[in-house]
């Protein structure tokens, strides 16, 4: 029977079970972190399992928005047998667990008027745990025979997700969207399903490098060399979006990233309330710093709240740990 071990999780967790702190309410410490945040601890280690990562996540309001639109995921997937009744013993058990298929993180950032924007990427995200519960049998199964059909498979995610949208408002245009970048972790690879301007980000030996594309019209401008990297950093088609879940189009364009983790690897994914406010050298140095991944989701946002908070702030780190083992 697969399980879906909801870590952690947005405020909307009234679909899944989450283990969650109480926002901070210090307003002392506002330019630091608002008071409308969501703190995620870093998980334990288990005991009996092995887990190869330190994973952490939060979303802030930010400074200067009203609602937070964002919203985020993490969580673990894998096999259980829950015993309903036996006569063989098995050492006062009634459950049994196998070894963990991997890690799910999930960042969307809403779009849209009054509610629409925190609904579209609560649904997005709540209809990602739901697809990825739903393809438990491709990860008992998978192998080097079968990767890219697993990834297909995989990206189906984002389309699940739009339908979600699309059901929503069944009527009329569209006029909700979000961003949504989701990784899974599967040791040691990761696979990345995307569609937006969130990013996912690998700091290796120092490196920070995105993985992820900016799915703006500035960017596709970059790459037609149409405009320079300056004039596309302080260009207004920076926060226009060609390709989204949702939005005014039943399609979605997913763009998928496959990559190769090393022990000591560090997985940022946000949303661009943290890339627009904080530079990526920035961004490297901290994480570099943080000796848990809680210590580096915390302070990237108060960095962001530093540098003005003008959009919703969120973060998901996962460190992947040097005790881990290779396979």
């Amino acid at each position: 029977m697969p399980h879906l071990n909801v870590s952690c999780a947005t405020a909307a967790n009234e679909w899944l079970p989450c283990r969650q702190t109480n926002p901070l309410r210090d307003k002392s410490r506002k330019q630091e972190m608002s008071n409308d945040s969501t703190i995620i601890p870093s998980l334990p280690e288990k005991a009996d399992t092995p887990v190869p990562f330190d994973l952490a996540g939060a979303s802030d309001i930010g400074l200067q928005r009203k609602q937070n639109q964002d919203h985020f995921l993490v969580a673990e997937l894998r096999r259980v047998l829950s015993i309903i009744a036996t006569d063989v013993p098995l050492a006062n058990c009634n459950k049994l667990y196998g070894a963990d298929p991997g890690q799910l993180l999930v960042v969307a950032d809403g779009m849209g008027g009054h509610d629409d924007g925190e609904i579209a990427s609560k649904r997005a995200v709540q209809a990602c745990a739901r697809y990825v519960l739903n393809m438990m049998e491709w990860f008992l199964k998978l192998s080097a025979q079968n990767v890219d059909d697993f990834v297909d498979e995989l990206s189906e995610c984002l389309n699940s997700a739009q339908q979600a949208l699309w059901d929503e408002q069944a009527t009329g245009e569209l006029k909700m969207g979000t961003t949504l970048t989701l990784a899974y972790l599967l040791w040691p690879r990761m696979y990345v399903v995307h569609a937006g301007d969130s990013r996912c980000y690998v700091l290796r030996g120092g490196e920070l490098t995105q993985l992820t594309t900016d799915h703006t019209v500035a960017q596709k401008l970059l790459e037609e060399h149409e405009i320079t990297a300056e004039e596309a950093a302080r260009s207004h088609w920076r926060h226009i979006l060609w390709n989204c879940v949702g939005g005014n189009t039943k399609v979605v364009q997913p763009e998928v990233v496959r990559f190769d983790l090393q022990v000591g690897d560090q997985i940022l994914l946000c949303s661009d309330g943290l890339t627009g406010m904080v530079d990526d050298e920035l961004i490297r140095s901290t994480l570099e710093s943080g000796k848990f991944a809680s210590n580096a989701v915390e302070r990237l946002i108060s960095l962001a709240n530093a540098a003005g908070g003008k959009d919703n702030i969120t973060v998901v780190v996962a460190n992947c740990r040097v005790g881990c083992l290779d396979t």
